[in-house]
């Protein structure tokens, strides 16, 4: 720790005496080097355009959007530019052609003169011929993984954990099922199995990022074939879904496709039927509360610390819509581009009758 802050407080000395460059460069980085030097010319014009010519483009065909995680990175309520990047560390490995890049993104506050970090970033550094090219860590950081194979899905196991075979049968069954649902042959799934949230940040390149302490399970659906896990689980189910939605209803809105997902999957540690119960004795306790006033899965609306409201109600208009309609039904609604309300109007729910519609559903006079 005191390595890293001594880090952080050489790159801001320097950043505010190089404020004419691109990015803030650390002492630490050996600037003589030919390679470091070619890295960084190519950085900074990487960062100043996010042009995807500076990246692998094998990477666009694995993750569709490799490095969407600092597309608008640099944003903050302070303005879009508030967050600086600066270039902490160029570490080299075992390959002559390949060094980590190590990026922090540091705001400075001159009202009150001090300074916010937003999060600390690891990409690849790869030497193609005479130019550079960077990569998604998550390959790089996942290469002595022990993997696994069941059918259609890879598993890339955490060393800090050990492979649990029986989960791994259950989601491959469930794979199954899905594939049967959704009428879509198996494809091929990556799934990278951390112990916490904490090591899926880490895996999508984050070294600090404000969201992986925030919770204690969780994961992430990247692209059309790969799952980040981090509920120490070999199952996920739940963002597993996400992948056939992506492949099949591009325009799938967001809380329909967070529905359908906890239909399935659940949310957190918890099924579906063990989360549709929570909602049950929820409504129960607060019979003012309208559905159509919380559509929005991005709402952190909780119950029991355990139980995301607009998630298990998505999921019950979901249930409802496959049993009065059937799945083709639903199908439509996920093809739709319209606003959720407008969506909701072509499976029976308006804003009149949902609160009603969805309070029978879960038996609720």
């Amino acid at each position: 720790m005191k390595n890293f802050i001594l880090l952080l407080t050489l790159i801001l000395s320097v950043n505010c005496c190089s404020q004419n460059k691109i990015i803030s460069i650390s002492p630490l980085v050996n600037q003589e080097n030919d390679f470091n030097q070619s890295i960084i010319n190519t950085l900074e014009q990487f960062l100043k355009t996010k042009d995807p010519k500076f990246w692998l483009q094998s990477d666009f065909q694995k993750y569709s959007s490799p490095y969407y995680e600092i597309l608008e990175i640099e944003a903050g309520t302070q303005g879009k530019d508030f967050y600086k990047p600066s270039l902490m560390e160029i570490i080299s490995t075992d390959d002559p052609d390949k060094k980590i890049v190590k990026i922090a993104f540091i705001g400075h506050n001159a009202e009150n003169k001090s300074n916010l970090i937003k999060a600390i970033y690891n990409v690849v550094a790869n030497k193609v011929g005479n130019q550079i090219f960077f990569s998604k860590y998550l390959d790089f950081v996942t290469k002595d993984w022990k993997i696994i194979q069941a059918k259609n899905i890879k598993y890339y196991i955490s060393p800090s954990k050990l492979a649990n075979t029986v989960e791994i049968e259950k989601q491959r069954n469930e794979v199954e099922m899905l594939s049967a649902f959704f009428e879509l042959k198996p494809f091929p799934i990556f799934y990278y199995s951390a112990i916490s949230p904490k090591e899926t940040f880490e895996l999508k390149g984050f070294d600090y990022h404000p969201m992986m302490y925030i919770d204690k399970a969780g994961g992430f659906a990247e692209g059309k074939d790969i799952i980040i896990s981090g509920n120490n689980s070999e199952y996920y189910t739940h963002e597993v879904v996400h992948l056939y939605t992506t492949r099949l209803f591009p325009d799938i809105n967001y809380f329909l496709d967070e529905g359908i997902a906890t239909y399935f999957g659940g949310s957190g540690k918890f099924n579906y039927d063990w989360q549709k119960e929570k909602l049950r004795k929820f409504i129960s306790e607060n019979p003012d509360f309208k559905f159509d006033e919380h559509l929005d899965v991005y709402e952190r609306l909780y119950f029991e610390e355990e139980t995301p409201i607009p998630y298990v109600a998505a999921a019950l208009i979901c249930e409802r819509t496959i049993r009065l309609y059937g799945k083709e039904k639903l199908f439509e609604a996920f093809r739709s581009r319209k606003e959720i309300l407008e969506v909701l109007e072509t499976i029976g729910l308006t804003k009149g009758n949902i609160n009603q519609e969805l309070r029978k559903e879960l038996n609720i006079n």
